[in-house]
């Protein structure tokens, strides 16, 4: 198959961001397909960390061109932000770079909301970014949302947003006692962006299609991981859109038939941002530790993550709703310094023991095992053969567990640090 799904089979912050740097290589064109600037995936290059929150990863081959699809928001003054910074990295993306035109965009009145409805939640809050993705996708489902091509049509535009602001600033005065903001202001903004934005504008769905049926690589790109997925992760403590595989489809205008070659990321422990279930969760110096050596800190907020260990039956669970054959284990090397380390196999409930997960099951309690640790570093291994035998172990438990197999492994921050085990074209 010429195509790739590549998503998180945790919470997100599996590292799928230099995984999709490190395959995009070998893409032609690369489709993030949900999600907006909430997410981030930070990749190293040229001796630089750089953050993507809205654009394809695959941005960094410059022979690769890249697709912000339909199943997103994009907040148009990070997109600028975020070229901006790349642009100062070297990174060019001149016509490499393109916006489906039915994607919408995250206004204003999205992000004060966001806020405020976090702010008011009290005890109860759910954990969002406030970065405006909720009400953004709220305005799609309701249909009154503003688009691309919306902006790209200066009478069509005004008016939508004349009507969607007289009922948002109805709000803001009247349930929040906040300011109402000006539709003169967000007018000026957006036509200016309308002038920097509207060239990549293209119908997604049949660039993709085209490239697919010259029998070009395609890879796709999802944002969060499976656990945050609006139906299928651990609700309401939820993103607003489909991080699983079936995202792909919905979220470019592309057949399932074509996204069959799914890849799962997954860290060789676990974390999780926000509030929320999280069974294996570490506390005290466990939890200090793999937060210290992972550098365990969100790349879009700056959060500290809660960390734990890995939860096979969590990520199993992820491996069933996408489809999952193949995964790759990212920040093996963390784990070096523990005696020995624990593995999630399964749960107990009110109900019995639990082979796999269920979100909608409160209250789970991990059943573990437990393996040496190999207190040897692994970041210098460039083969499996380097790796020291606990670790290949533990590596072996994971594939076992979870029912995929291990195609790489992550030892370092680097492309380099990288192991490729399997013989799919896409990894070699």
């Amino acid at each position: 198959m010429p195509s790739l799904v590549v998503v998180g089979t945790q919470w997100g912050d599996e590292g799928k961001g230099k995984i999709v740097d490190l395959i995009a290589q070998r893409a032609d064109l690369v489709v993030r397909f949900q999600g907006g600037p909430n997410a981030g995936h930070s990749v190293n290059y040229a001796g630089k960390s750089l953050v993507f929150h809205q654009v394809p990863s695959g941005l960094l081959n410059p022979k690769a061109r890249c697709l912000i699809g339909s199943g997103c928001v994009i907040d148009l003054g990070v997109l600028r932000q975020e070229l901006d910074s790349l642009q100062q990295a070297g990174v060019s993306f001149e016509g490499r770079l393109f916006l489906d035109r039915k994607a919408h965009l995250i206004l204003p009145y999205h992000r004060v909301l966001d806020r405020l409805r976090e702010e008011g939640r009290g005890q109860r809050k759910i954990g969002t970014t406030v970065r405006g993705i909720g009400p953004c996708y709220e305005d799609k489902y309701s249909r009154i949302g503003i688009r691309v091509c919306d902006l790209l049509q200066e009478d069509v535009f005004a008016d939508r947003l004349r009507r969607n602001l007289a009922f948002k600033n109805f709000l803001l005065m009247e349930l929040h006692r906040a300011d109402p903001l000006s539709s003169r202001q967000i007018r000026r903004e957006f036509l200016a962006y309308a002038q920097d934005f509207g060239k990549m504008a293209t119908d997604g769905s049949r660039l993709v299609a085209d490239a697919l049926n010259r029998g070009e690589k395609v890879l796709f790109e999802g944002a969060q991981g499976a656990l945050l997925d609006i139906d299928h992760g651990t609700y309401p403590f939820v993103t607003s859109s489909a991080p699983t595989a079936g995202g792909a489809c919905t979220g470019v205008g592309v057949g399932p038939s074509r996204t069959s070659n799914v890849l799962g990321v997954t860290k060789a422990y676990t974390t999780r941002v926000g509030k929320g279930p999280f069974p294996t969760e570490a506390s005290g110096r466990l939890a200090n530790q793999l937060r210290r050596w992972g550098r365990e800190y969100g790349a879009t907020t700056g959060r500290a993550r809660r960390c734990g260990w890995f939860d096979a039956a969590l990520v199993r669970y992820a491996v069933r709703l996408s489809g999952i054959r193949r995964i790759a284990v990212t920040k093996l090397d963390i784990l070096d310094e523990l005696t020995a380390v624990r593995m999630g196999v399964g749960y107990e409930s009110a109900g019995g023991f639990l082979s796999d997960f269920d979100p909608t099951v409160p209250d789970l309690k991990p059943r573990y095992v437990q393996m040496p640790g190999w207190r040897k570093p692994t970041s210098v291994a460039r083969r499996p053969d380097d790796l020291p035998r606990e670790a290949r172990a533990y590596l072996a438990r994971i594939e076992k567990e979870v029912g995929a197999e291990v195609a790489i492994v992550s030892v370092g921050e680097d492309r380099e640090a990288t192991m490729v085990l399997s013989r799919s074209r896409w990894f070699q």
